[in-house]
């Protein structure tokens, strides 16, 4: 694979990280097949959801997406440790076999942030529902535009605890969270780049009517799954390059 790494005799500049980890993104191969097994997913959802009716007629629907679901979580877990080991670009070898070592514990960390989210928001709407006071229909449909902009907040907020989990192999949930929290809060001067890849394609996607062709949806989740990988390098190659304590 091409090899992009900087020279590490001398420490890289802000902008260097920066334009490290675009090129990066862009010349790694594996990066892009993990992003087409996204786009595949997402249509194999939107041929779910048109052939819904019958169970038979859903049944091979369901078996196609539950299988590229599975597909895309193997090779985003690889993709996200062969990133974090080095500083070069990485083939669909390389993310094949980093996910061999980590893809149960990445499933497990997931699962658990996805049941914490889930209590957050019930916490959120119980909430809701003492301070309105009308009933959780009403709750639902005042705040369901908002849940979008409330994940891409909590992404930016996070930034750093893919990154961390993978650098660190620390894939017990709350000790990350905390030493992203801490990670983001130390280098908060150096934010405004995060939050251009993070934020920018939550307001895009706010701003795009409902109706939008799916040509142009499936185009703007992959220009934000580019601009995510960009991210999650620039803040794992933070982590190389600095030796943070366990507690971190």
């Amino acid at each position: 694979m091409p090899d992009v790494s900087p020279d590490t005799h001398s420490p890289p500049s802000e902008g260097g990280r920066r334009l490290h980890a675009a090129v990066r993104t862009v010349l790694s191969p594996g990066i892009w097949l993990v992003l087409a097994s996204q786009v595949a997913l997402a249509v194999s959802l939107q041929w779910r959801s048109a052939e819904a009716g019958s169970p038979e007629a859903s049944l091979l629907p369901i078996m196609l997406t539950t299988a590229l679901l599975v597909l895309f979580l193997y090779l985003q877990a690889g993709a996200y440790h062969a990133l974090a080991q080095g500083r070069a670009a990485v083939s669909p070898a390389d993310i094949v076999r980093a996910g061999k070592s980590v893809f149960t514990a990445f499933v497990w960390l997931t699962v658990k942030a996805g049941l914490l989210l889930v209590l957050i928001i019930n916490l959120l709407m119980y909430l809701s529902l003492l301070v309105i006071g009308h009933d959780l229909k009403t709750v639902m449909e005042t705040l369901s535009p908002f849940f979008g902009p409330l994940v891409g907040i909590l992404a930016f907020v996070f930034v750093y605890w893919l990154p961390f989990v993978f650098v660190r192999s620390e894939f017990r949930l709350l000790p990350s969270l905390g030493a992203a929290l801490r990670i983001a809060r130390a280098r908060l001067s150096h934010s405004g780049f995060l939050a251009l890849l993070v934020l920018a394609p939550v307001l895009v996607s706010v701003l795009l009517p409902a109706d939008i062709p799916l040509l142009l949806d499936f185009a703007v989740s992959l220009v934000s799954g580019v601009l995510g990988w960009v991210a999650y390098i620039y803040c794992a190659e933070v982590l190389q390059e600095f030796v943070l304590e366990p507690s971190a």
